[in-house]
């Protein structure tokens, strides 16, 4: 077992969601019937929503900083084979902009927070535009702490890029420094899921203040638009599964889509079901293996890609931001387009590959961009619904990254295995 697949074994144990998706649905839906009935009343325990969103707004800043960390340190293993990590980013960053910018396209399409305008919370005002001077500038880290007080998820994510390398190139004169380190963070990410874990326990009582209070304050209009960012989701999942991937296998690859999804719907079956990249390893790798790709690329790949390629979470993060801005009437200006692209393909690299890891990153992009967090209860409430789809488009990436970096980089790729 590598110790990639060793850590998201651990950070399983750490994260048993368990029935808790359903116990958030069921929140979803007790919430709704509650603000009918009850009607303005029940907006005085908004306060346990409150709590729900400030114990999100604890936990993501370490999450993010401590998850990219590990996972550059990880990665660093491909410097023995550099065709196969640099084939691989390769891919890994056309795919995740692509699928950003097709979720960030559709939502303008679909347009799913047009016709409900919230009200601002208390003490919130709307981003400015920023220029792109400011954009880069903002992104450089003035002290260690202040990024984590402001919840500032750039300039984390540019420290945790540091650290993670710094203790990558470490190994080259004190490999026992770098062992060390990666554990030490592999232990602390173990701990912080542990975290949110427990943060998940409560997530029904506050999905149900929350959905409560939007019922109460503005009608059947916030399930509608609830249920239109559910289709927008799947929507973007499809063109990206059924446009995307066959444009890459039977035009650049020259081969048959049918036999790739024949040949992998094990592992997409067990990622819709059990809503896991991680969970779904095992059964990724061994499909995986049968699509006539070397073995070496298969296992240094798939461990990494079930931690950042996916292309459902890149599709994902810009779709919330463009719904939530809707809503609230802020207007996402040309560098808060590119930020909130930018957050889902660096979420999907963040994004944790257990159940509901996407609600954390959602609470990430809202801050980085200077949106609300409410809406993030609501979307906690239908993951669900969200995360069936997303993991099976997640996970079916995968493979299909492994042929790309096999048949096009390695020239190592046995054709008759895949089309037996």
């Amino acid at each position: 077992m590598s110790s990639s697949e060793g850590s998201g074994a651990a950070f399983e144990l750490a994260l048993k969601p368990g029935k808790r998706p359903l116990m958030m649905l069921a929140a979803t839906l007790l919430g709704v019937v509650a603000g009918l009935v009850i009607g303005e009343p029940i907006t005085s325990i908004k306060f346990l929503g409150d709590i729900f969103l400030y114990l999100l707004r604890f936990v993501v800043g370490p999450l993010v900083f401590v998850s990219i960390a590990w996972a550059v340190t990880t990665v660093k293993v491909y410097a023995r084979l550099g065709k196969i990590f640099g084939g691989f980013f390769i891919y890994w960053l056309i795919m995740g902009f692509l699928a950003a910018a097709t979720g960030y396209t559709m939502a303008n399409i679909i347009r799913p927070g047009v016709g409900l305008r919230l009200e601002a919370p208390p003490g919130w005002t709307a981003p400015h535009p920023a220029s792109a001077v400011d954009v880069l500038i903002g992104l450089i880290p003035r002290n260690v702490v202040q990024p984590f007080l402001e919840l500032n998820m750039l300039q984390i994510i540019v420290m945790a890029l540091l650290t993670g390398f710094a203790i990558s190139l470490t190994g080259t004169f004190s490999p026992e420094t770098k062992e060390f380190l990666e554990k030490l963070l592999s232990a602390v990410l173990a701990v912080i899921y542990k975290i949110v874990d427990f943060i998940l326990w409560y997530a029904p009582i506050g999905v149900f203040s929350l959905m409560s209070n939007l019922v109460a304050t503005v009608g059947a209009m916030g399930l509608t638009a609830v249920g239109a960012m559910i289709v927008t989701q799947w929507v973007s999942y499809g063109i990206v599964l059924f446009v995307y991937h066959p444009i890459i296998l039977a035009g650049i690859l020259k081969l048959n889509p049918l036999k790739y999804w024949k040949k992998i719907y094990p592992a997409m079956l067990t990622a819709f079901t059990t809503c896991s990249s991680s969970a779904t390893l095992p059964v990724t790798m061994r499909v995986t293996r049968e699509l006539g790709v070397p073995a070496d690329a298969a296992n240094l790949i798939l461990p990494i890609a079930a931690t950042i390629n996916m292309q459902a979470v890149a599709a994902e993060m810009p779709i919330y931001a463009v719904w939530v801005s809707q809503m609230y009437g802020v207007s996402l200006g040309g560098p808060a387009t590119f930020i909130a692209l930018l957050m889902g393909v660096l979420g999907s690299a963040a994004c944790a590959g257990i159940p509901g890891g996407g609600i954390m990153i959602a609470a990430v992009t809202m801050t980085t961009l200077g949106l609300p967090l409410e809406p993030v209860g609501w979307i906690a409430g239908v993951y669900t619904l969200i995360d069936m789809p997303n993991t099976m488009l997640n996970v079916t990436g995968d493979p299909l990254g492994t042929l790309v970096v096999s048949k096009l980089v390695l020239k190592d790729f046995d054709e008759r295995k895949y089309n037996a």
